[in-house]
């Protein structure tokens, strides 16, 4: 603390060195002043006698004070040292002070020393030259031959590197002690026998139990050594031969049954001149925790493993279900595709015959017979048409398609499918100008066949779905960026909810609330087929519906590129 001269300053910078900093001499002050009493003087002329005869080091700055806080004395070592202090001062004040009052700091000593009636010493710090110096006040008491405490005197030593040594060293002290509570749990040193000498209390609290407990024991006697998470438990062999080890597993047992695991790390003390060994200083770290999640991570590797080996084996099994329905799949679509002669040949005889006798080609028939002939023709017709859908939903999924990709003028296409649904348009009275109407000259890349077959499945379905009065009919649109050709039929009909859209592509689906309610004949698998067909050409069959108010399917088909007819059978 920086005194300046002349300033009151309290009683705080008054600090009792005495259990910091001890000295021989310092018996000497107060009780050894040698004095020459002078019956009936003042006290400060009493002391002023005794000046000469105080026993102090003569080379330390020395002044006397009056009880009264008046400095009545002070050597040239004082002067000295209160001219290099500058504008600061110590307790009795400047050189200029006395026979004058010294600093307020001076009034509380004066105090310690009756109350004490001792020694008192105070530490007091000053700036020289932009640095602290720390100066140890020894204040005495001087007494008169009837032992009367009459003054009091003092010097000042310069102590600043005694004090800046215990300050370092009580830093570097602390310094040690962070780093080793960072870096372990507790301590232990143990001697030649391997007996614990020294045990930290870091030890009690995570025990529970006294440190000085396990002091005088071994370690195998309080806890055991185990592999730790690398496996290795090397402390016991290095222990024997003396030697360092670092992270062994060590377990010790709590008083209430519980594990705690720590990893003990320590080095062997030897006697530096004879080399003998004197035992290990170590430290422990608490590692419970770690093992506890190294083991919750080793449990769930092994659940996970067993997991995995129960999926492993329902997807061998599940591989092997779809394999066995693969080939039951595979086999059903040969059997039909290799019974299409079969079912087809007769079903037509059948047609055949029927539609003669509908014509009287043997001759006449009543008109009950006529009418059985007539339900024949339309029994078989819709028995082959439904044989026909299947075959082709076979033949499609088993992969045995074969599409004659060509360049077709779409007009054409599109006027052959109108003129197969055109009557049944008519008998419904539904408007199909809309239709016949159409034209275009747009060219298109896609097997003849089956894109008819799309065209008059979309057009049977609006004359089937469209009520008396309705209207059916087509628009056309070029996308030259996308080089496709939007074919979209429309119709006036009932109208497919938007829930059961994506539901009308899927097979043997009808857009009704149960089978029982079905009013339309049908296979659902129409738009099945048709949409497979409009993407094995490399288009697609898309809808947008509202229920009452009609239905728009949109088949795309790509534009003519002019490739020849013959590079494109697939």
């Amino acid at each position: 603390m920086k005194v300046d001269k002349g300033t009151i300053e309290a009683a705080a910078n008054v600090v009792d060195l005495t259990g910091r900093r001890g000295d021989a001499a310092d018996a000497a002050f107060g009780a050894s002043i040698t004095r020459a009493a002078r019956a009936g003087l003042p006290a400060n002329e009493q002391a002023l006698g005794l000046i000469d005869r105080i026993v102090v080091d003569d080379s330390l700055p020395l002044y006397v004070a009056a009880l009264d806080g008046t400095v009545i004395h002070m050597n040239s070592h004082y002067r000295q040292l209160d001219h290099m202090l500058g504008d600061a001062a110590l307790a009795p004040g400047g050189a200029d002070t006395r026979g004058k009052r010294g600093s307020a700091m001076l009034a509380p000593i004066i105090g310690d020393i009756l109350a004490s009636r001792a020694t008192v010493r105070a530490e007091e710090v000053a700036v020289i030259g932009g640095k602290e110096r720390v100066y140890l006040g020894r204040h005495m008491p001087v007494r008169n031959e009837k032992g009367e405490i009459i003054a009091i005197a003092g010097t000042y030593e310069d102590v600043t590197v005694q004090v800046r040594g215990i300050e370092e060293a009580s830093k570097t002290q602390a310094r040690f002690q962070d780093f080793a509570r960072a870096s372990s749990d507790w301590f232990f040193e143990c001697g030649a026998d391997l007996k614990i000498t020294t045990l930290s209390d870091r030890f009690t609290a995570l025990v529970g139990q006294p440190a000085q407990l396990f002091v005088g024991a071994e370690f195998h006697q309080f806890g055991r050594f185990e592999a730790n998470l690398e496996g290795h438990s090397d402390g016991p062999r290095a222990i024997k031969m003396r030697k360092p080890f670092r992270d062994q597993l060590f377990v010790v047992e709590t008083h209430d049954g519980h594990e705690l695991k720590f990893h003990l790390s320590a080095v062997p003390v030897f006697e530096r001149a004879s080399g003998e060994f004197r035992g290990y200083r170590g430290v422990g770290m608490d590692v419970t925790e770690r093992y506890k999640q190294a083991n919750d991570a080793r449990q769930n590797q092994e659940r996970l493993e067993k997991l995995l080996t129960e999926l492993t084996r329902k997807n061998i099994a599940l591989d092997d279900a779809t394999a066995q329905a693969t080939t039951a799949l595979r086999a059903k679509n040969e059997f039909l595709a290799a019974m299409s002669h079969e079912l087809r040949t007769p079903l037509n005889a059948i047609i055949g015959f029927a539609e003669s006798f509908e014509r009287k080609a043997f001759g006449e028939l009543e008109d009950a017979y006529l009418a059985y002939a007539a339900d024949i023709r339309k029994s078989g017709q819709h028995l082959l048409g439904l044989i026909n859908d299947i075959l082709d939903v076979a033949v499609i999924e088993s992969g045995g398609l074969s599409l004659l990709i060509d360049e077709l003028p779409l007009e054409r296409v599109l006027m052959k499918a109108v003129q197969m649904n055109v009557e049944a348009a008519r008998k419904k009275q539904i408007d199909v100008e809309g239709l016949l109407a159409t034209t275009t000259d747009v060219v298109i890349k896609a097997d003849d066949r089956r894109t008819t077959q799309i065209i008059v499945n979309l057009l049977s379905n609006a004359v089937k779905f469209t009520p008396e009065g309705g209207t059916i009919g087509c628009e056309i649109a070029e996308n030259r960026d996308e080089n496709i050709v939007e074919l979209t039929i429309w119709d006036t009909g009932i109208g497919i909810s938007e829930e059961n859209q994506p539901k009308v592509f899927e097979k043997f689906h009808q857009v009704t609330d149960d089978v029982y309610s079905r009013k339309q004949e049908g296979t659902g698998l129409g738009l099945h087929i048709s949409r497979e067909l409009a993407r094995r050409m490399d288009g697609d069959l898309t809808l947008e519906s509202s229920v009452g108010e009609g239905s728009r399917f949109t088949v795309r088909l790509p534009l003519s590129d002019g490739a020849a007819a013959d590079d494109n059978f697939i």
